[in-house]
């Protein structure tokens, strides 16, 4: 088996560890625990199966080996999903020996002091081969580790599990004259207790890793059980859905719709589902504004329907339910229609998915509601997805909005990019191209179409940045002799520079009061709602939360300058008046949901509030913890979906490599209506530009032989 040098990982390692502590690291302490137990959990299968377990703890060499590729498996399938993917595919041909083995010990590399093949030549890098081969080498390395003693124990489970799928690789490679013979792992796989075929899907044994194998070519599928069954169930949910016979409703034309939303419009209302994608301004909500319109002046023969309304609306942020609602609103004003629209909701809220993450609604206690019409659906993970289609009852019609150039869920998955694709869906699927924010002269349209040409010109960027004052680039860390590139402290206070306006609007609110030293409620969300507009015309948007382009450092920065402007006494609290906030996490109690942007505000008798977006109070800020919450002057690209703004700074450099991606920059310049300016180094900037995101799912597979 070939080998590559130890320190070559550890330069693919480079990015991922300036950036290791963005994960929640859930991954590693769950199969770091799983191979401590493995034993355990071995002989417990073994009961399930047989009744019985072995009365000895001494495993013969091929119950040894099929532990090893069950520990590893799990292990990286556990890590891919945190990733994002939710299979791990390797197919015959490739190095894919190599890379599961360094896919398993890359974890473990950073937590290493440099090795060498001997004690006394520290310029010899040891092989992965080496490493794997001889347990001497893990034991010096990690003597010299200063952590706890469960951390090495986790650390050693992992070695341990890497250097028996070495030896499994070894011996195959031995007794095979075809190297990688993925058929001969397939062997060992195949008699695992902790693997299964797809093909027992409806057994009633529950294995932890499910399987797909086809011949041609010769690739091997693996989920976890759980990933697995949610696609499973996803793709069994959708083709429901798809099959049930809808009555069309009366739909009066419309002469402000064009060909394609014409179509959208004719699809959506003889099919129970739609997907109907787009970028920014291309009419996704107004297009559905038509069939919103028909439910409300038309009504079924049966008159199943009252005069209300039997809709929801939904989105899996509170931001993106919120302008959802306001867009609807907005087409059905404008066809001079009295309706007044249900409440959107976050997805989890409209499912009743409460703290312990189980929803209220669900196959067997379904929606009530008739139509169902989703926001934002590439912010769908698969878990979230499943949950939401097998909650829609028979009859209804269920409507999928977005733009599936964006960003892939945060969660597994890339749902509404893989419905895009699936032949079975195409009948169901209308794209939307002509978009009446950007038309063929705007300089964000044409940047944002840039990105997602297939074959890019690298030249053809700047040409688009040259020839438009919408468009700015702005070169970081180039050196002091480069006078047109900006040094870290340049770019904070340029940066700070565009928040000038809602600083001083800020204090003008805080002057305009000092007589009675607060703001009385009721005028409270007047400012309030000043503050938000002023913030929506700039946001900085990021990568990631660290470094000098992360939004924890801009934040950081912002917060100084915010609180000089004020005047402000020294404090250790984190809030102060005009502190603008974000909600990282889901606060039923509350009625907060993440996304939710709010601004804090003094009010009567110094009380700091925080009044959010369509909440009809303020909310004290001791009722809210700094894990719930966080300062947004900046906010990462992933937490801008579902946002718009007027102007869109986008920050980032080479730390933020491991991030990086077509539809990242593309997610954060169609956040802008007019104006964008990008602050990155060169290296970073066009790296982005060339690398489109591709995740791993199973989703395709699972419609393979269905409906």
């Amino acid at each position: 088996m070939s080998t590559s040098p130890f320190d070559m990982a550890v330069r693919t390692e480079t990015a991922a560890s300036s950036n290791k502590n963005e994960g929640s690291g859930w991954a590693m302490t769950v199969s770091d625990y799983l191979m401590s137990r493995r034993m355990q959990t071995m002989h417990a299968y073994q009961r399930q199966r047989t009744g019985s377990v072995s009365t000895t703890d001494t495993l013969s060499d091929i119950a040894k080996a099929e532990q090893g590729v069950f520990s590893a498996l799990f292990a990286l399938l556990v890590q891919r999903l945190e990733e994002g993917h939710t299979v791990l595919t390797i197919a015959a041909g490739s190095a894919w020996q190599q890379m599961l083995l360094e896919a398993m010990v890359r974890p473990l590399i950073d937590c290493l002091p440099p090795i060498a093949d001997t004690p006394d030549s520290d310029n010899v890098p040891l092989t992965l081969d080496a490493f794997l081969r001889e347990d001497k080498h893990w034991q010096a390395a990690l003597w010299q580790l200063a952590m706890p003693s469960y951390q090495k124990d986790t650390l050693t489970a992992r070695y341990h599990s890497s250097a028996a799928l070495y030896q499994v690789f070894k011996q195959i490679n031995q007794n095979n004259s075809h190297q990688n013979s993925l058929s001969n792992f397939l062997t060992i796989i195949k008699n695992s207790s902790f693997i299964q075929t797809d093909e027992e899907k409806d057994s009633s044994e529950n294995s932890p890793i499910i399987y797909r194998w086809q011949d041609n070519p010769q690739t091997l599928t693996l989920w976890l059980h759980r990933a697995w069954q949610a696609e499973h169930d996803l793709v069994q949910h959708i083709l429901r859905i798809k099959s049930q016979n809808v009555q069309p409703l009366d739909i009066l034309p419309n002469t402000l719709l064009n060909t394609e939303q014409q179509s959208a419009i004719d699809m959506a209302n003889r099919s129970a589902l739609s997907i109907i994608t787009g970028g920014p301004g291309t009419g996704k909500t107004f297009t559905v504004a038509q069939l919103v319109m028909a439910l409300q002046s038309g009504q079924y023969d049966d008159n199943t329907l009252s005069n209300t309304p039997n809709l929801a609306l939904s989105a899996p942020t509170g931001k993106a339910a919120q302008r959802m609602q306001e867009s609807l609103q907005a087409a059905i004003e404008q066809a001079g229609i009295d309706m007044q629209l249900p409440e959107a909701k976050t997805i989890h809220r409209l499912l009743g998915i409460g703290q312990g993450g189980r929803a209220r609604y669900n196959q067997s206690n379904p929606l009530g509601e008739d139509i169902i019409i989703v926001d934002e659906a590439s912010m769908l993970g698969v878990e979230l997805a499943k949950d939401l289609v097998s909650a829609v009852k028979a009859g209804a019609r269920l409507i999928l909005l977005g733009d599936a150039n964006q960003l892939a869920a945060v969660d597994a998955g890339a749902v509404l990019a893989d419905l895009c694709r699936v032949p079975q869906l195409q009948d169901v699927h209308q794209a939307l191209s002509i978009s009446r924010r950007f038309d063929a002269q705007s300089g964000v349209g044409q940047l944002a179409r840039f990105i997602n040409t297939p074959q890019k010109d690298s030249q053809g960027v700047w040409q688009i940045i040259d020839q438009h004052d919408s468009l700015e680039f702005y070169t970081l860390y180039q050196g002091i002799y480069n006078k047109n590139s900006l040094s870290k402290i340049k770019f904070l206070k340029l940066i700070s520079s565009k928040y000038s306006k809602y600083f001083k609007k800020t204090k003008n609110i805080k002057l305009k009061n000092s007589s009675t030293k607060s703001i009385p409620t009721s005028e409270a969300f007047n400012f309030a709602s000043q503050l938000m507009n002023v913030l929506s015309e700039y946001k900085v948007l990021t990568a990631g939360h660290h470094g000098v382009c992360g939004d924890h450092n801009i934040n950081q920065y912002l917060t100084q300058q915010h609180k000089e402007v004020l005047q402000l006494p020294l404090s250790k609290s984190e809030w102060y008046h005009g502190r603008p906030v974000m909600v990282l996490q889901n606060n039923y109690e509350l009625g907060l949901f993440n996304g939710d942007i709010g601004v804090c505000l003094e009010t009567e008798r110094g009380r700091l509030q925080v009044f959010f977006e369509g909440r009809a109070q303020g909310i004290a800020v001791n009722m809210m913890s700094e894990d719930m919450v966080t300062t947004a002057y900046a906010m990462t690209i992933h937490k801008s979906q579902g946002s718009e703004f007027e102007h869109v700074a986008i920050a980032f450099d080479d730390q933020h490599t491991r991030l990086l991606s077509q539809e990242l920059i593309y997610t954060a310049v169609t956040r802008a209506k007019k104006q964008v300016s990008i602050f990155s180094t060169l290296s970073a900037f066009e790296y982005a530009l060339s690398t489109p995101t591709i995740r791993q799912t199973g989703l395709s597979l699972q419609f393979q032989g269905e409906g």
